[in-house]
């Protein structure tokens, strides 16, 4: 019973954050959009990974359902295909958490034993940009893919999607994950000072 209140708990967080983000990141850095939907610079998917890191499944399953809830929002204004609005909110849960999975062996949130960023320290630099690569290549592709089999536009992905979409995400998820160990880094170091 802990174990499922505890992800719950996780989804609940990860939505939440999610949800509140994501309209914060739109207002904010608008000068990174290529086009509407697609950054040259994208965060959030840097706070996907991170959650991801964090609560595991649970993380990817929260966010996924904070980017359907905000899909009916309609935060872009992008003229959605609503055909795509299911694959569109998990592809990015699924390219997360594959990519973590595939990448680092233990992290925080794979059994749901989040612990205030411990285990963090234990995830390295060259960890980190192989799971932003995967996750980009992951997320990217599946969007493009999804898009070609709904729409069949297979001339439009490559250039305007896939190369924008990865780069954007690539770059998201590596500020945002070094910001995070650099924090964890400096949180370490403040207890080890005090121990001295």
């Amino acid at each position: 019973m802990f174990r499922a209140s505890r992800f719950l708990l996780y989804v609940t967080i990860s939505a939440v954050v999610w949800c509140a983000f994501v309209p914060l990141y739109a207002e904010l850095f608008t000068w990174t959009e290529h086009i509407s939907g697609i950054n040259w610079i994208y965060l959030p998917h840097g706070l996907r990974m991170i959650l991801v890191l964090l609560f595991g499944v649970a993380g990817a399953v929260g966010f996924s359902i904070g980017a359907h809830i905000l899909r009916f929002t309609e935060l872009d204004g992008i003229d959605f295909n609503s055909a795509l609005h299911v694959p569109f909110a998990f592809i990015p849960g699924l390219a997360a958490y594959f990519a973590v999975a595939l990448i680092v062996k233990n992290w925080p949130g794979k059994s749901l034993s989040f612990q205030s960023g411990a285990g963090m320290s234990g995830i390295d630099g060259r960890q980190l940009l192989l799971v932003a690569f995967a996750s980009g290549l992951l997320n990217s592709g599946g969007h493009c893919l999804v898009r070609y089999l709904i729409e069949g536009d297979a001339e439009s992905l490559l250039i305007n999607n896939f190369v924008s979409m990865f780069v954007g995400d690539v770059l998201g998820a590596v500020l945002l994950l070094y910001a995070l160990k650099g924090i964890f880094w400096l949180i370490e170091r403040r207890k080890l000072d005090r121990e001295r």
